[in-house]
């Protein structure tokens, strides 16, 4: 009885010591794309939190697929779960995407102010915006868009797509097995009708 007691004591400290499975992307081989991105803010006198949303594009019509979270690509600055790296401007966040087209739908800046929170839109009216596409089993960095204020409205543009940036993300968010690509963004026509993306906020996007 003692045997079968210690026996069972040394398998159960065995599954113990065993690491849990890899849930890395592993390129060449997953049925999504892995995207990475870096976020950094103009300096200036307020200190906004933008959200940058790209949306993927319908291969039928040329038009956005429904808003959710299957087709959304959706960053934000001072999100806790972004990579800051001590030389490198901004944050860099990234997200599996099913594969596809992805275009820009709109930035979007709230500004705290007191006790008052403000708001500048920055949507992407057209017809030209930014895109980028993904394939199956790729990894792909973007490069590091910078976020600014124009007046009243939030605007974006590429700040720079350097490949020191990308290593050193890839390596501390250490999501990636397989070599990540540089993805310079295309340009296209994407029709827009601004909306409220719901009854309670001043959002819009196409």
């Amino acid at each position: 009885m003692r045997r079968l007691l210690t026996l069972a004591a040394t398998l159960l400290l065995a599954q113990c010591a065993t690491p849990g499975e890899d849930h890395r992307f592993r390129v060449g081989q997953e049925q999504q794309g892995m995207v990475f991105i870096g976020l950094a803010e103009a300096s200036g006198a307020t200190s906004p939190i933008y959200t940058m949303l790209w949306r993927r594009v319908d291969p039928a019509t040329g038009a956005f697929t429904p808003s959710d979270a299957h087709n959304n690509f959706e960053t934000r600055t001072d999100d806790g779960g972004s990579i800051r790296i001590e030389g490198i401007p901004g944050e860099f966040e990234y997200a599996r995407l099913s594969p596809g087209v992805y275009a820009l739908d709109s930035v979007f800046a709230l500004i705290p102010a007191g006790h008052v929170n403000y708001f500048a839109p920055g949507i992407i009216v057209g017809p030209d915006r930014p895109t980028f596409e993904i394939r199956a089993g790729e990894a792909i960095y973007l490069g590091i868009w910078q976020l600014n204020l124009n007046e009243t409205t939030a605007v974006t543009q590429l700040w720079r797509l350097d490949p020191r940036d990308a290593d050193a993300a890839t390596r501390r968010a250490n999501q990636t097995i397989g070599p990540v690509v540089l993805r310079e963004t295309g340009s296209r026509a994407v029709a827009c009708s601004p909306h409220r993306i719901n009854s309670i906020s001043q959002r819009q996007i196409c």
